[in-house]
């Protein structure tokens, strides 16, 4: 009786447990999803080991548990909310974020604010939902079976969503093709593409924070700089910047999401096979990668602490992943990271060969975390994080001009063949309020070196999109 039991359709239907699996095979599919509206091939190898990884990992849990606490359904039902919470992490805090739940504990730090608010519920959720199955008397068939039946709707609609779903990826709108033939270019100086990362125009110093940015000026003035005073960038996000910068064109984006993982999966493309690093290739230039982008076959030197740092897209979704890029941007040594790259711009030429090279230098500031005072003195934690005090970065923006000057002292006193400098900014101060918040964010440094000193190409409004453009043009 027991064994036509087990293989009828009531067995089916109420002891069957397929839900586990279910929310796992979901977040595979909208995961990979998320590369596929990114127009980016998914990574098959990446993909299926990460699906075995956690399988097995849910599998183990659910035997532990089931061990534990002797019911089969019951450990079911603790497993699949784990499953979810585990695995939906970085979803539910966006969402906690999204409807403002965090908002009141953003006096704190994120980790003690928005982490510890998320992890906390979820696992006061979890006591309340074991508290209630171990004290229960009920067998919960019901349950189960509506959570396979729920489950595998969302999963049939998650796979038929797959055949409508359209590739949103951020494109170039007007890709730009380069004519001039490459065997009549004699004049190949070096080229160093300085990026200070949030770094505000001289004229958006002066009028919101009443600073006369002239020691500056008049150090990039006296060594034969043009300094475009109100330079502009037309994206004030970094990944949309540069890479409008590095292919030369604006974008197709959705401006309603600008932050949207698909959009940046697409912007990571754009940069890593961007035109100019292409153009500077086949002109015989050796390619220096100081940034946190990987670019053609140079690898990012370091590892922003605003991205992942370690990990494929399946992992960056889970509570493994989040907990891991926060922990990291509470602990990335990037006040040194800034400090290096300022020192090897001094010296980067004597330590290659003797070919061109086109070297790009992203620097962590006068963006926070405020590291530095004026001085160059460390902070505290407080001080650094405190990302909306234009006092805090206004001194660490003074500091960043103190080291910029020694390091365009050393290149500029140090090379036989005077380079091509390019300083800017990718966007400004974003923390601004008030009504010219948009003006500020878009208000970048801008500053060009050009041997010949002939800038009749620029203006004193110059975009940094402009940039290549007007080089490749020049030279």
């Amino acid at each position: 009786m027991l064994s036509s039991y087990k293989y009828s359709f009531k067995f089916y239907k109420n002891e069957l447990i397929v839900h586990p699996l279910n929310i796992i095979l979901l977040f595979f599919i909208n995961t990979s999803l998320l590369k596929f509206k990114a127009g980016i091939s998914i990574n098959f190898y990446e993909a299926i080991i990460s699906f075995l990884i956690i399988f097995a990992l849910g599998l183990a849990a659910f035997f532990v548990i089931e061990w534990m606490i002797k019911d089969r359904i019951k450990s079911s039902l603790i497993s699949s909310y784990t499953l979810f919470v585990t695995l939906f992490f970085r979803d539910i805090v966006e969402v906690l974020a999204y409807v403002k739940i965090t908002n009141a504990l953003s006096i704190f730090s994120i980790f003690i604010g928005e982490l510890f608010f998320t992890v906390a519920l979820v696992i006061i959720l979890l006591a309340a939902l074991t508290l209630w199955l171990y004290k229960t008397k009920l067998k919960l068939l019901k349950l189960n079976s509506y959570l396979n039946l729920l489950t595998t709707i969302f999963l049939f609609i998650e796979i038929i969503g797959c055949s409508f779903l359209e590739v949103s990826k951020v494109e170039l709108k007007n890709k730009i093709e380069l004519k001039h033939p490459l065997n009549n270019i004699t004049t190949k100086p070096d080229i160093y593409f300085i990026i200070l990362d949030g770094y505000t125009s001289f004229s958006g110093l002066q009028k919101h924070w009443n600073f006369d940015n002239g020691e500056l000026k008049k150090f990039l003035v006296n060594y034969g700089f043009f300094v475009a005073e109100n330079g502009k960038t037309i994206y004030n996000v970094t990944n949309y910047s540069i890479a409008s910068t590095f292919n030369m064109a604006e974008l197709n984006i959705d401006t309603t999401d600008l932050y949207a993982k698909s959009s940046y999966l697409s912007l990571a493309e754009l940069i890593k096979n961007n035109i100019v690093v292409k153009r500077f290739y086949g002109l015989g230039y050796d390619f220096i990668n100081l940034s946190f982008f990987d670019i053609l076959d140079k690898k990012k030197f370091y590892q922003d602490i605003y991205f992942l740092k370690k990990g494929n897209i399946y992992q960056a979704r889970t509570i493994y992943g989040h907990i891991y890029e926060i922990y990291n941007e509470n602990t990335a040594d990037m006040a040194n990271i800034n400090l290096d790259i300022f020192n090897r711009l001094r010296t980067i030429r004597s330590t290659f060969n003797e070919k061109p090279k086109f070297i790009y230098a992203h620097i962590m500031m006068p963006h926070p975390p405020f590291y530095f005072d004026a001085e160059g003195n460390k902070t505290d934690f407080s001080y650094a994080n405190d990302n909306k005090n234009k006092d805090n970065y206004l001194e660490q923006l003074k500091y960043c001009n103190k080291l910029l000057m020694e390091t365009l002292n050393s290149i500029l006193n140090s090379t036989e063949e005077p380079p091509i400098i390019v300083v800017q900014g990718d966007h400004g101060f974003r923390a601004f309020e008030g009504r010219d918040k948009s003006e500020i964010e878009f208000s970048v440094l801008n500053c060009y070196y050009f041997p010949d000193k002939d800038y009749s190409l620029l203006t004193d409004s110059s975009e940094t999109i402009n940039t290549f453009r007007v080089i490749f043009n020049k030279y």
